[in-house]
C-alpha cells in the first residue's frame, strides 16, 4: 500500500512525460530518476544492480557499430 501525495500540474506533467511504457507507475518513474546518494562503494554497486537495463535502440547501436572508425564527410 502506498501513500497519497499532492503535486501541482507541472510536476504531474513532468512525471507523466518520463513514463517509458503504458504500465509504468509513478513510483517506478520517481525511483528511476531520484536516488539517495551512496555513502560507500558497496552501496553504489548495490544501487546500480537495482537499475533497469538501459533503453537502447538496437538499430541505432548496430548502425554505430558498422560506421565505427569512419570519418565524417570526405571519401567513402
Amino acid at each position: 500500500m502506498g501513500k497519497t501525495i499532492t503535486i501541482d500540474d507541472d510536476a504531474y506533467k513532468l512525471l507523466a512525460s518520463l513514463k517509458r511504457r503504458p504500465g509504468d507507475s509513478f513510483t517506478k518513474v520517481i525511483l528511476r530518476h531520484l536516488n539517495r546518494p551512496a555513502d560507500t562503494g558497496a552501496e553504489l554497486l548495490e544501487a546500480m544492480g537495482k537499475l533497469p537495463p538501459p533503453d537502447v535502440d538496437l538499430e541505432v547501436l548496430k548502425r554505430l557499430g558498422r560506421e565505427r572508425g569512419r570519418r565524417s564527410g570526405g571519401r567513402k
